[in-house]
């Protein structure tokens, strides 16, 4: 596969992230050092001022939660920041070392460099964010070619930008996030027409009630 043929898409989520590459006509996903698909989207700060990302953070979330941060996704286009130990991050450095943890795991698992991205983006997301979304993906040495509507990907997947003239509504409901909109597909544009969503609606809020 040559450089000019890679296609790579990353859903950084809110409480989960993972990365695929379209290969073969299809979306194949990646996984990650410990063999899934899925990364959490968790950084934690270990005793010897280590970072640790997805799954060896998880548990420290209980055990050391002044040394560990998650659901930063929410934070994207704010001033919030996170004290992990003696260092102090805002969302877009928190989810570099997501995304520079995927993009190491797609290098390993391709054996080869992985610069040029897409990434999915809730379609609410303000130009604030999205620019921390970007921002993120250069700390991570990554070049953010496109975001996509995170609604417009799901559409994508199911195969409904093929239907000329037609409407569909599509419900994302997250781990920590919850987005309705209204789509408009006219080959090969598909038109977000409206959208509406919670920054704080999610599997995680309701893991919490």
């Amino acid at each position: 596969m040559d450089n000019a043929e890679l296609a790579i898409g990353i859903d950084l989520g809110t409480t989960n992230s993972l990365i695929a590459v379209w290969k073969d006509g299809a979306a194949q996903l990646i996984p990650n050092k410990f063999g899934e698909y899925l990364t959490p989207s968790i950084i934690s700060m270990d005793e010897n001022n280590h970072i640790l990302v997805g799954k060896p953070a998880v548990s420290r979330r209980t055990s050391h939660p002044d040394k560990t941060a998650a659901l930063f996704k929410r934070a994207m286009g704010s001033n919030t920041n996170w004290r992990l130990g003696s260092d102090t991050f805002n969302a877009p450095e928190l989810s570099s070392l997501v995304l520079r943890s995927l993009k190491e795991d797609a290098e390993e698992f391709l054996q080869r460099p992985i610069k040029d991205v897409v990434i999915s983006v809730p379609a609410y997301f303000s130009d604030e964010q999205r620019k921390h979304t970007r921002l993120a993906a250069e700390l991570a040495g990554l070049n953010a070619v496109r975001l996509i509507n995170e609604p417009t990907a799901a559409a994508m997947a199911y195969g409904l930008h093929t239907q000329q003239n037609t409407r569909s509504l599509v419900f994302d409901l997250g781990g920590g996030t919850f987005d309705v909109t209204v789509l408009e597909y006219a080959t090969p544009v598909i038109e977000v027409h409206a959208s509406a969503g919670d920054n704080f609606l999610g599997g995680e809020d309701f893991t919490h009630m």
